[in-house]
């Protein structure tokens, strides 16, 4: 993911991640795993991802030296808008709007672990 693709303000409680790239549509899960596609699959699709992280609603420190982690966390709202399309089919996918009140549980933080955890 490049860096210009998130923006993160842990102090204001707020990120945003804005992305759009080119994946591969391997027309479903099965073929995703196992590497059989049908004909003319793979194909080029184009997403697009909008999320926004805002409003710390609660924040919490965690520390776990048996696990070598540590880690600093804000409960937040969250906001996601996606899409999806397939230029090869037609297919095309668009979720519905940003809506803060369909949020179950969003956090973002800042964790150390593994050789970075002191």
């Amino acid at each position: 993911m490049p860096n210009h693709a998130v923006d993160v303000h842990l102090g204001s409680g707020q990120a945003s991640l804005h992305l759009a790239t080119e994946i591969s549509d391997d027309h479903d899960l099965k073929s995703s795993l196992t590497g059989v596609f049908p004909p003319g699959y793979p194909q080029r699709a184009d997403v697009t991802f909008d999320v926004e992280w805002s409003n710390s609603l609660d924040t919490q420190h965690i520390r776990n030296e048996a696990m070598n982690f540590e880690g600093d966390f804000l409960k937040t709202d969250c906001t996601i808008e996606w899409s999806s399309s397939n230029p090869a089919t037609g297919f095309a996918f668009t979720s519905e709007s940003a809506n803060p009140n369909r949020t179950l549980y969003a956090v973002i933080g800042h964790e150390r672990n593994g050789v970075f955890f002191r």
